[in-house]
């Protein structure tokens, strides 16, 4: 497991219990997004009754899913969803909103799993998704363009892949120079503070995913509070589909 990793998993499960109140209103926004966004992400997505107009099963993975904002925004409109996160604790956040709801195994749950670990699964579960979602998590992973790829795999033929996250900015007021301890531990989980749509299309396109990219600067602004400071974020969704 490499540092950065490791990084984020030992933050990850120490955070667990208490990123929902933390993240309150970027969670929400991202939620709506989704929502509203559904059927420009797939038109498998288009409403609550796509397995009766389809041949099969519609499959949602939820990668580095935490608590399962994807899942919320989506579980709705597809038939099973399965969840990854390199968190123990946030998969088990995870399971228990899903068993909240009433789902089954089958409908909803998650695994501690990382897709760039070697070797790789052959598991058959993880496969033949209809849609893959990795929601303000890229920027967390060590080597993006090897996570796109790796997700491609997971994907129908036609399938869907979906990257949501922050606009790269060069103005980065939280690297400040008496930042507490605890706040460079955090920044320490971070491989790259947000993307541009070049990045995005040329790791859509590394991985077999280029065919009708679209790439889509988000109107209302991420609100977070990071290190005691309110702060406001521009984000991203792009979309691209397997060959």
């Amino acid at each position: 497991m490499g540092d950065i990793t490791a990084r984020n998993r030992e933050h990850f499960n120490q955070v667990a219990s208490s990123h929902l109140n933390d993240w309150a209103p970027l969670i929400q926004t991202v939620i709506e997004e989704l929502r509203e966004r559904r059927s420009w992400i797939s038109g498998k997505l288009g409403d609550n009754n796509t397995s009766e107009k389809d041949t099969g099963p519609v499959k949602l993975l939820d990668y580095a899913c935490g608590s399962g904002t994807v899942s919320k925004a989506l579980a709705p409109y597809v038939d099973e969803t399965v969840g990854l996160d390199l968190s123990d604790n946030m998969v088990a956040e995870y399971n228990k909103w899903a068993q909240g709801q009433g789902f089954s195994h089958a409908k909803a749950h998650a695994l501690q799993f990382d897709l760039l670990a070697e070797p790789q699964s052959t598991d058959p579960a993880l496969s033949d998704f209809d849609v893959a979602v990795v929601c303000m998590a890229l920027h967390h992973v060590a080597d993006p363009e090897a996570l796109l790829c790796r997700l491609s795999k997971t994907l129908r033929p036609g399938g869907v892949c979906v990257v949501f996250d922050r606009v790269h900015s060069e103005e980065r007021p939280e690297l400040r120079a008496d930042l507490p301890e605890e706040a460079t531990k955090v920044l320490q989980t971070i491989h790259k503070h947000g993307f541009t749509e070049e990045d995005m299309r040329k790791y859509f396109e590394a991985a077999g995913m280029s065919k009708n990219f679209e790439h889509v600067v988000i109107a209302r602004p991420f609100k977070v509070k990071m290190f005691g400071q309110e702060m406001e974020l521009k984000g991203f969704i792009a979309r691209g589909e397997a060959a």
